[in-house]
């Protein structure tokens, strides 16, 4: 395999009902990788800074200016086809909006609901660090009161051993106090019942 090639994505955030969504979008089906999603971005010309690059790629592909705010992570994916130095950086749209000039579908998704969307193989690692990333801010240490009434007082953000996917560590507040695990995107679920919906677990503060 020859040189690899430079790629460059945004990672671009907004709040929707003060929920953090993330900008996806979907590759046409007569390239490579059709269909799949990924984050917008694509190569470094020869000359570019890999922001120049970046801003350049998110106006030709969805005519918008951004402004990259910092590099987030990088990956090198071998693909049978090529090889790929992928660099992933936060941006922030500061004008325009995104319109399908590249791409046959945009969406903007929680970080938890990216295992819903078939990504580019390159990107696994990524929507890895990001769902962990999440699973840290949004599940802070302390104590938290189930739906169903229960209390109980996470420990941290821990990743399981094969997968490196975010699990919550908490310890019951009541009987022995066993301390248990659970997936970070089940602790962030919303349930309905008869009707009504709300989250499975409601942050009430810091831990006793």
């Amino acid at each position: 395999m020859g040189k690899p090639v430079e790629v460059v994505a945004a990672l671009i955030h907004r709040k929707e009902d003060q929920e953090e969504k993330i900008m996806i979008c979907r590759r046409p089906a007569n390239k490579a990788r059709g269909l799949l999603w990924e984050f917008v971005g694509g190569k470094v010309e020869q000359g570019e800074s890999h922001e120049e690059a970046l801003v350049r790629e998110c106006r030709e592909e969805l005519g918008v200016t951004v402004t990259v705010l910092g590099h987030y992570m990088d990956v090198t994916h071998e693909y049978p086809d090529l090889t790929v130095q992928l660099s992933l950086y936060n941006a922030a749209l500061t004008e325009g909006e995104p319109q399908l000039l590249e791409h046959t579908e945009l969406c903007w998704i929680s970080p938890m609901e990216t295992p819903n969307y078939d990504f580019c193989p390159a990107d696994e690692d990524i929507l890895k660090k990001i769902r962990f990333d999440y699973a840290v801010q949004h599940i802070p240490k302390g104590v938290w009161r189930h739906f169903k009434g229960n209390r109980y007082e996470v420990v941290g953000i821990a990743k399981h051993s094969e997968t490196l996917e975010p699990v919550v560590v908490y310890r019951a507040l009541y009987g022995e106090g066993g301390l248990w695990i659970r997936p970070a995107h089940m602790w962030l679920e919303q349930v309905t019942r008869e009707g009504e919906t709300f989250s499975r677990f409601t942050y009430e503060g810091e831990s006793l």
